[in-house]
C-alpha cells in the first residue's frame, strides 16, 4: 500500500508497505528500503535497518493498519 500525502521537514515522502509471504512486510520510503515488519511467535517485530525518520511510533501505526486490514496482507 502506498501513502503519499505527507511531508517530513517540508520534503514530500512516499511510504510503500509491501506484504510478503508468511506475515512479513517491507517498508520503503521514497523507493528506498528502510525496514521490515514481521509477525513472530511473541508478536510483531520491526527491524530498523538504517537511519531514517521512521520511529517506533510510526511502526506501531503501520502495525495497527495491518491488524485492522487497512493494509492488505496479500
Amino acid at each position: 500500500m502506498i501513502f503519499d500525502n505527507f511531508e517530513v521537514d517540508g520534503i514530500p515522502q512516499v511510504v510503500n508497505i509491501t506484504p510478503l509471504f508468511g506475515g512479513y512486510f517491507h517498508v520503503y520510503i521514497n523507493k528506498r528500503f528502510v525496514t521490515d515488519i514481521s509477525m513472530m511467535k511473541d508478536g510483531w517485530t520491526v527491524h530498523f535497518n538504517n537511519n531514517s525518520w521512521l520511529t517506533k511510533d510510526e511502526a506501531d501505526i503501520m502495525i495497527e493498519l495491518i491488524e485492522s486490514g487497512e493494509i492488505p496482507t496479500e
